[in-house]
Order: C-alpha cells, then sequence, then structure tokens
C-alpha cells in the first residue's frame, strides 16, 4: 500500500532590506538636482544672450547711422540743395575749366579782329586823305569824300575804344595759375572723399567682427571725426563753388554788362520805364510792375537779394534760376537789373551792384535754352524794396518774350 507524502511547510516571507531603502533615497536626491541644474541652464541662458544681443544691436544702428553720415557727403542730390557732392562738383569744375579755357581762347580771336579793323580804318583814313587833297572833282565828290573821310575816323576811333576795352577784359582773365589751382582743390576733394570711403569699409568690417564694447566706443570717435571733415569739406566746396562763379563772371563781362544805350531793343523800353520808378513805394511797385507786363510782356521771374559787401550766389539760388529758365520761352530775352541800397558812396556801390548783376548774367549765359538772350545793367541805388539796407541790395531777373 502506498502512502502520500507529508504536506510541505510554508517558504518563510523575507523582510525589505536596508539596501533597497537606500538606493530610493539616492534616486529621488539625484532627480531633484538634475531639475535644480535644469531650471538653473534656462535662467543663465534667458539673461546672458539677452544682453549680448542687445548690445549688438545697438552697434549694427550705430554702424547704419555712420552709413548714413556718409552717404549725406556722397549724395549727389544732397549737393543741389544743400552744397554739392564731391563728384558733382569735380564734374562741375572740369566743365567749368574747359569753357573758360574756351572763352580765353574767344577773347584772344576779339581781340586779334579789332586790331584788325583799327588797321583797316588807319589804311582807310590814309587813302581818303590822299584822294581828298589830289581830287579834282566836283564840290559834290569832294563832300562825299569828306564824309567818307568822316565815318572811317569815327569808325577808327570806336575800333580804338572796343580794343582798349578788350585789352582790358584780357587782363582780368584768370591766369592759368588760377585755373590750375582750382584743378588741384577739385583733386584733393575727391581724394577726400575716397579716403572717407575707405575708412567706412574698414569700420564696417570691424563691427562685423566686434567682440567687445571698446570697439564701439572707438567707433563712435571715429564717426564724430569724419563728420567734422565732412564739414569742413562742404566749406571747402562752397569756396570752389564761388571762386569758379568769380572766373566765369569775369571772362563773360565785356558781352553781358552793357550800358544803357547798348541795350537790346525792347529791354532798353524795359530799363526806361524802370528808371522813372526811383521813389515808387513797395505798393506802387507793385501796380506798375502789373503796369509793365502788360505793356511790354516783361515780367520778373526771380530776384538775388546778396549779403553786404558779397557777390556770391548760392548753389540754391543757382538750382531756382536754372528751373525759371527751363520753364521760360525758348527765345525769350532776360534783363539783369542791379540795384544798390543808398547807403555808402555810389562810386563804390555802383562797381559792386554791376559785380553782382554781371555774375548772374553769367549763370544764366551758362545754363540758358539755345536762342534765350541775357544782358545785365546797373540801374540805381534805390530805398524802393524796402526800409532795410539789405532789402535794396537785390538784382531783378526780368524775362521779355518775344
Amino acid at each position: 500500500m502506498n502512502e502520500d507524502p507529508p504536506p510541505s511547510a510554508p517558504a518563510p516571507v523575507s523582510n525589505p532590506t536596508t539596501n533597497g531603502n537606500q538606493n530610493l533615497i539616492i534616486g529621488l536626491v539625484l532627480g531633484a538636482v538634475v531639475l535644480l541644474l535644469f531650471l538653473l541652464v534656462l535662467q543663465m541662458t534667458g539673461g546672458g544672450f539677452g544682453d549680448g544681443q542687445s548690445e549688438l544691436e545697438k552697434l549694427k544702428a550705430e554702424r547704419d547711422a555712420k552709413q548714413k553720415a556718409l552717404n549725406s557727403i556722397s549724395n549727389p542730390t544732397l549737393m543741389s540743395s544743400s552744397g554739392q557732392s564731391p563728384q558733382a562738383l569735380a564734374n562741375r569744375l572740369s566743365a567749368d575749366s574747359t569753357t573758360l579755357a574756351g572763352l580765353v581762347s574767344q577773347l584772344q580771336a576779339l581781340l586779334s579782329k579789332a586790331q584788325n579793323d583799327l588797321k583797316i580804318s588807319n589804311g582807310t583814313v590814309q587813302t581818303l586823305s590822299v584822294q581828298l587833297a589830289t581830287s579834282s572833282s566836283s564840290a559834290t565828290e569832294n563832300t562825299q569824300l569828306k564824309t567818307q573821310l568822316a565815318t572811317a575816323q569815327s569808325r577808327a576811333t570806336n575800333a580804338e575804344s572796343q580794343l582798349a576795352s578788350l585789352q582790358q577784359q584780357l587782363a582780368k582773365s584768370p591766369s592759368s595759375a588760377q585755373m590750375e589751382s582750382v584743378l588741384r582743390e577739385r583733386d584733393e576733394a575727391v581724394k577726400t572723399r575716397e579716403s572717407y570711403r575707405h575708412q567706412l569699409a574698414q569700420l564696417n568690417e570691424q563691427i562685423k567682427n566686434m567682440e567687445t564694447s571698446e570697439i564701439a566706443i572707438t567707433l563712435r570717435e571715429q564717426l564724430a571725426t569724419m563728420t567734422e571733415k565732412a564739414a569742413t569739406l562742404e566749406t571747402e566746396n562752397n569756396k570752389l563753388h564761388y571762386l569758379a562763379q568769380e572766373l566765369r563772371a569775369n571772362l563773360d563781362r565785356s558781352h553781358l554788362f552793357v550800358e544803357a544805350e547798348a541795350l537790346k531793343a525792347k529791354a532798353k523800353l524795359l530799363y526806361d520805364e524802370l528808371a522813372t520808378l526811383n521813389s515808387a513805394t513797395p505798393a506802387i511797385l507793385q501796380t506798375e510792375y502789373e503796369r509793365i507786363t502788360q505793356d511790354l510782356g516783361a515780367r520778373v521771374v526771380e530776384t538775388v537779394t546778396f549779403q553786404t559787401s558779397s557777390s556770391n550766389i548760392s548753389r540754391d539760388k543757382v538750382e531756382q534760376i536754372r528751373l525759371k529758365l527751363a520753364a521760360g520761352g525758348d527765345e525769350s530775352f532776360y534783363l539783369v537789373v542791379g540795384y544798390a541800397s543808398k547807403s555808402g558812396a555810389l562810386e563804390g556801390n555802383r562797381p559792386l551792384s554791376a559785380d553782382r548783376a554781371t555774375r548772374i548774367a553769367s549763370v544764366i549765359n551758362h545754363q540758358k535754352k539755345k536762342d534765350q538772350g541775357v544782358q545785365a545793367i546797373f540801374l540805381s541805388e534805390t530805398s524802393r524794396f524796402g526800409e532795410k539796407i539789405t532789402d535794396n541790395q537785390i538784382c531783378e531777373i526780368w524775362e521779355v518774350r518775344k
């Protein structure tokens, strides 16, 4: 008989060990440390990178301002209203120098022609004198010969006067040394502009490689220096502009500035009308100018007021005159009438006013349309334009339509 085996005893239950509790505690501590490190990294990233980005943006803005400042030096449109870019100045001075050289040649040709006319007139006088002395013709023929002799003598006198005037004007024309000086100054202006461009390129490169705030401070100092140099260059450009005006006006004076008897027909009528208005008030002057416009077809298109003892015309005013010429009639005639204030002596005021009128006429002469004409004249000392002395240091530009 088989017997069943006795039942086995239940397995004993073990209690948690000490090593298991320690592992759990270490895991919790490590998790807390990782969390704290993560929060610390987030805080450092948000603060440090924001400040660096802000500083970089500031320096880039300064770089852009520096670029804009240099553009203000080189931009041609800026110098049309305040002063002109060095490049535009260089181009204009090159054109002016070519024009001046041509005008000197024309003046020398006129001088040669006047000398030749004088020689021919003297020969005619001698021939007629011989004919008159040896003639056995009738009294009528003798009278004709005397008339021809008188005419020839008059022409000879006029030729001598014209020759003296041309010699005087030629003496006032600019010398080759003056022209070379103007061209040298123009070349220096161009070199200065190129130097500024090179400096700006270097500064832009420095900004790209910027690492510390010391670089930004250096760039600000350099920008301030360049701004000061730009202001100095603008002053020098203005000096060259006025010098070119003066030289060109000296060359043009002989055929632009005239006395009343040499005016064109319609311009002479206008001059005679204006000469009767020396004692007119501004209100009366306006009424009379409207009448002149109706009667003669003439009107004031621009006025130029000058500083005391100065004949300079600003770039802005030159541009205004150019626009008025472009809008004028294709065959219009322009009369520049110069006035002087009643302060000071006439012997000093008249030449100064003549210089101002001649300079404006010279500007018109080099910017006018092909068939437009221009003359300049001094009218009088006056107080017609206002009570202040500076109100009457003025030139009027009259347009007489065909």
